[in-house]
């Protein structure tokens, strides 16, 4: 039995600190929670195989995706991850790009700005890749042939904390690479 103390002991210090952590909020956004926080188990983080029952997400894994200058990434509002007149032209333009070269494989890669927290922005980025991907898929785009990531916070165009820095960081790219 005197052996158990030690782990016990261990145990209970486990326990209190992940109890103590869960109550921190996030310092980022000054305590304030993101709304769509209670989306987050329903949205996975990467799925970069497999989709919707209706058919088959391009799988991505493996080999470099790169940009295409006739490609054009789309940028969201704030917590945003719709589609509004503006992006649709653009994600038209991009489709009738991607339609004629069916060789290619597309990733869509979703990214937010730094604000929120690490799994916040790594959601709404999987959000923002799959209204993507969705879109192109109504537009006539191979679903198998598209596939999406988040990169939430990473990778970030530009690194500055102001309001137009954030904004470019608030996008989806489609890249490509031959099949």
């Amino acid at each position: 039995m005197k052996n158990a103390t030690p782990v016990i002991c261990l145990l209970s210090v486990i326990v209190a600190l992940g109890a103590v952590s869960c109550g921190k909020k996030n310092l980022r956004t000054g305590g304030a929670k993101p709304d769509m926080t209670s989306d987050l188990a329903a949205v996975p983080v990467l799925d970069v195989q497999g989709g919707d029952a209706a058919g088959a997400e391009g799988d991505i894994r493996g080999g470099e995706f790169a940009s295409n200058e006739a490609i054009h990434p789309v940028y969201f509002d704030f917590d945003g991850y719709g589609l509004p007149e503006e992006l649709q032209k653009t994600l038209q333009k991009n489709a009738e790009i991607l339609k004629a070269h069916k060789e290619w494989l597309v990733a869509v890669e979703g990214y937010c700005d730094s604000r929120g927290t690490i799994e916040y922005n790594l959601a709404l980025g999987q959000k923002r890749a799959r209204s993507v991907r969705d879109y192109y898929v109504r537009l006539g785009v191979p679903e198998s042939s598209i596939g999406v990531i988040s990169y939430g916070e990473e990778k970030p165009s530009c690194e500055e904390e102001t309001d137009s820095c954030w904004a470019r960081n608030r996008r989806a790219d489609t890249k490509v690479k031959l099949k």
